[in-house]
């Protein structure tokens, strides 16, 4: 039934003369709000996000490279160079830096200064160039011993981010089961709409046939009055029921960014289906364990991290280099690659925090994070298995409710027939012909909202199994 009907019907509106019209089953409201929603368009973009923090610690090891290049003029005097000159300097330096995941720091230095010197002295050459290329490694020891801390920082990060990506998945599910919760609702307001029309029918009938008793003296007294007030009651109950669906419509559409105006036809079969047999899931299995599998296992590198952070600092630090000097650019470079004039240090680097206890502290905040973590994970698992348990009692449940006002609807429907051909034969009274007619609308509602509610409660128990909407691929999560 098309919502150009139920406007007609229901407010005797028009709506356009070209309007867009879509058949929605469930498969369709989940796959429009995975690929247009608002709402999962917002899920999306917000964990998008949080790939951040893991990059930027991976981003520790990228490479740095830096080039100064610059004149500078001097007529400061030092103890080794005294009187009255002015030093002109060309410089440029070049750098390349790389960290390492072992613990290693690397520095590669390459620089050529031109000096040109006015002064009155023969031990300062007037214009001298030098080249100079050397190489810096500092390994750390300890703290960090070999990258162990930096380490524990990357698992930190990528623990913390895979914990994200199966949050991701369950709360892309939570905006498909919203979904599909509204186009279930939508569809029994439909139906409760179309039922609150046939009643109103029935009862128009009702009247004509009391107006026509009534007329020929078969009526007793007050029935006429009686069925012409349930009457209006059934115009009041349609007017609330397209209100109540229009509305849920409207909040369908807007749920899966259709077009204003859209039609909709919904493919839903009456036929309840039977409860399916599925087999037992493990609960490790579910994305919302495994997610907090990767919290405590981030809490737990968050732990080494601070461990490593509460140790001193020994790094290894070793340099070499080779330099050249001389009046002409070319005879300072080919001294320089010669490795005639080298010069090597190796040494022990040594630094120690202390004194606000800061880092006792973070081993201890860190631990109760870890032992946090571990809680809610047997928690969790607990969780999940009574979640499950009650998801399939609510289907089982649901579903025989169902079946049973499928049967009640047929036994009012049989009874409201049975009554109206003893009321026209006068062997029943009228009060008793409209509760049945009022239980017969009261069962068909009833029937429409069972169904809706037993393949709701099918959706939230695939949910609970991580079945509503696949993994996403591993490949597209970075």
């Amino acid at each position: 039934m098309v919502r150009s009907f139920f406007v007609l019907a229901a407010l005797a509106a028009s709506v356009p003369a070209v309007a867009a019209t879509v058949n929605l089953s469930q498969k369709d409201v989940a796959e429009l709000i995975l690929r247009q929603g608002p709402a999962a368009q917002e899920v999306a973009s917000k964990y998008e996000q949080l790939y951040l923090p893991y990059l930027q610690e991976v981003s520790l090891l990228d490479w740095t490279v830096t080039l100064e290049t610059g004149f500078a003029k001097s007529k400061s005097e030092s103890l080794s160079s005294q009187g009255d000159f002015t030093n002109d300097q060309y410089r440029t330096i070049a750098t390349v830096e790389k960290s390492l995941i072992t613990g290693t720091e690397l520095k590669l230095t390459a620089s050529r200064t031109s000096q040109k010197t006015t002064v009155v002295s023969p031990n300062i050459l007037p214009q001298v160039n030098e080249d100079l290329i050397g190489i810096e490694l500092q390994q750390a020891l300890w703290g960090n011993s070999f990258g162990w801390g930096y380490r524990a920082r990357v698992r930190q990060a990528d623990y913390v981010y895979q914990s994200t990506v199966g949050l991701r998945a369950n709360e892309l599910e939570d905006v498909v089961l919203g979904g599909l919760r509204q186009f279930w609702n939508t569809y029994v307001s439909q139906e409760s709409f179309r039922s609150a029309m046939a009643a109103r029918d029935r009862y128009e009938r009702l009247v004509s046939a009391v107006r026509r008793k009534t007329s020929l003296g078969y009526a007793n007294p007050g029935e006429l009055s009686q069925v012409q007030a349930e009457f209006e009651g059934q115009i009041q109950s349609v007017k609330r029921a397209s209100t109540d669906y229009l509305r849920n419509l409207d909040t369908l559409i807007t749920s899966l960014s259709l077009p204003l105006g859209t039609e909709v036809n919904f493919s839903v079969s009456r036929q309840i289906p039977p409860v399916p047999q599925l087999s037992s899931l493990p609960v490790d299995d579910l994305r919302a364990i495994k997610a907090q599998e990767f919290k405590t296992k981030a809490a737990d590198a968050a732990l080494s991290v601070a461990k490593s952070n509460e140790k001193p600092l020994v790094n290894l630090v070793a340099r070499a280099s080779s330099s050249g000097v001389d009046e002409s650019s070319s005879a300072a470079y080919a001294e320089m690659t010669s490795m005639n004039k080298p010069a090597y240090y190796a040494g022990l680097k040594f630094s120690y925090k202390f004194g606000s206890g800061v880092l006792d502290a973070d081993i201890r905040a860190k631990k109760a994070a870890l032992t946090l973590e571990e809680t809610r994970l047997r928690l969790a698992k607990s969780q999940e298995r009574d979640k499950a348990v009650d998801a399939e009692r609510r289907v089982g449940a649901a579903y025989a409710i169902a079946q049973s006002a499928m049967k009640q609807q047929e036994f009012r429907e049989k009874a409201v027939n049975e009554l109206n051909r003893t009321y026209n034969q006068g062997r029943t009274d009228i009060r008793t012909l409209i509760d049945n007619m009022n239980q017969l609308f009261n069962a068909e509602v009833a029937s429409i909202r069972a169904l809706g509610d037993y393949q709701i409660a099918l959706n939230e128990w695939a949910a609970l199994r991580d079945e509503l909407i696949p993994d996403q691929p591993k490949e597209e999560n970075k």
